[in-house]
């Protein structure tokens, strides 16, 4: 089961109706699984039917990112920038490439 940790910054800068959703991004190579990670909020009702809900925390994915992130232990913050709000995560930024060439993510590679 997948730990998803948000910060206070990160619970406090959802709103009401608002999730997180991690999206899946294809990148143009070869395998047809390689893609990159996203962060962002989400209204619970525009929430794409396929999206799985990651741990207990009011966190979703796109299936693919779902696979990748089982089992991870991640953590969400938000940086505030001015109205902004930028969500973030302790994966390292090449963390779907990773898990695309079989590269886990845990094991202090972060």
């Amino acid at each position: 089961m997948t730990s998803m940790m948000l910060t206070s910054a990160a619970h406090d800068a959802l709103r009401e109706d608002e999730v997180i959703y991690f999206d899946w991004h294809v990148v143009g190579l070869c395998c047809a699984d390689a893609g990159e990670f996203s962060v962002r909020p989400l209204r619970r009702r525009r929430l794409p039917r396929r999206a799985r809900q990651v741990g207990s925390a009011p966190v979703f994915a796109h299936p693919t990112a779902w696979v990748h992130l089982a089992g991870l232990p991640v953590t969400v913050d938000c940086r505030a920038l001015g109205r902004w709000r930028r969500f973030t995560t302790d994966l390292p930024p090449d963390a779907g490439l990773r898990c695309c060439l079989g590269r886990p993510l845990s094991g202090g590679i972060r």
